[in-house]
């Protein structure tokens, strides 16, 4: 004999599968669709609800690695025209040349909602046949409005999370799928394991100063079949290290005013440990986070190893630091991978 639960849950699906049955339901869903089909864009617009479409061109040089400051320009005008409520179109069909990270980085600001601003925001792909490829298969059509769905590379992982969760599963997946691209040693799995863990760790000190304790990552594991190199993106869109509540007690602590602080004066104590990159709960924890990565990152296994963060670009495997004219609200780690494959 049948439960309540299971008589009451039964009941639900009629109800909702006599609605789906209906022709008004039928109609509006046909509509729907074709307005789908019809749009070559992301997202599409409600009448009357923006002002303009507004194109904007991708930087012929589309890498947010190389080309720091031209990437975070065109984010900053695509910021502009959202906040007047123009919508925008990321059209990135004439660029030249390109690397895979600016993916991540588009994707997670077109779903941020201090970024789009609930405006609708439309986007194509490169004409550029190799490069529409990395695009089609990254798995940024899974997080957008498309006419077509695409099958993501085997050895390609995008994933976004939020409330500050620490994912082990999607950490030991990504591990495993970098250990057998790049055929690195075992005894590197453990330190990549745990710059993973890190990573996912300090997100959540670096999320709005008004919602401290929340933030949403992004991590964007590529492999390159025609160079096999292998990379890792990661990024938190939420005030960056250097306008986070860490750096502010630090500051404070110090006796100094973050309005007259110059960041890339304060990258040296970031990465020494005396600005902790976390807020210590018990002394288990003291040594890790940026510090940590700091350390990991001289390791032979990693060719590059990049935090862009607010105004400041640290490339932490020579420790070179540069000024950037433009800023980004949030925190992006690279790591490309050695591949001893090739050896």
């Amino acid at each position: 004999m049948a439960s309540i639960e299971e008589n009451k849950i039964g009941k639900i699906r009629g109800t909702y599968q006599e609605k789906r049955s209906g022709k008004t339901y039928r109609i509006a869903r046909q509509r729907r669709l074709k307005r789908w089909k019809d749009s070559k864009d992301f997202f599409v617009v409600p009448k009357g609800y923006v002002h303009n479409i507004v194109n904007l061109s991708a930087p012929i040089n589309f890498s947010f690695i190389e080309y720091t400051n031209d990437v975070l320009e065109y984010l900053k005008v695509g910021r502009e025209n959202l906040k007047n409520h123009n919508a925008i179109r990321f059209d990135v069909s004439k660029i030249e040349y390109f690397t895979p990270e600016v993916i991540p980085l588009l994707i997670s600001h077109i779903k941020e909602i201090s970024f789009n601003n609930k405006v609708p925001i439309h986007g194509n792909a490169p004409e550029n046949e190799k490069f529409r490829q990395i695009f089609t298969q990254s798995g940024l059509y899974n997080y957008v409005k498309s006419k077509k769905k695409y099958k993501i590379a085997e050895n390609n992982l995008l994933h976004k999370e939020a409330n500050f969760k620490v994912k082990p599963d999607i950490a030991a997946r990504s591990v495993e799928m970098i250990i057998k691209n790049c055929n690195c040693n075992q005894e590197y799995v453990e330190p990549i394991y745990n710059i993973f863990i890190e990573l996912m760790s300090n997100t959540h000190h670096h999320a709005n100063l008004k919602q401290y304790g929340y933030s949403k990552w992004w991590l964007y594991v590529f492999h390159d079949e025609t160079t096999k190199k292998i990379s890792l993106s990661f990024l938190d869109l939420g005030v960056g290290i250097f306008k986070s509540m860490i750096v502010r007690t630090y500051l404070k602590k110090i006796g100094r005013s973050l309005k007259l602080v110059d960041n890339v004066g304060l990258v040296s104590d970031l990465l020494s440990g005396k600005v902790q990159s976390r807020i210590d709960i018990d002394n288990e924890i003291r040594g890790k986070g940026i510090p940590q990565i700091v350390e990991y990152s001289k390791l032979e296994c990693f060719e590059k190893f990049l935090l862009i963060t607010n105004d400041v670009k640290i490339d932490l495997k020579t420790d070179k630091t540069e000024k950037l004219t433009s800023n980004l609200r949030g925190t992006f780690y690279y790591i490309e991978f050695k591949n001893y494959n090739h050896e």
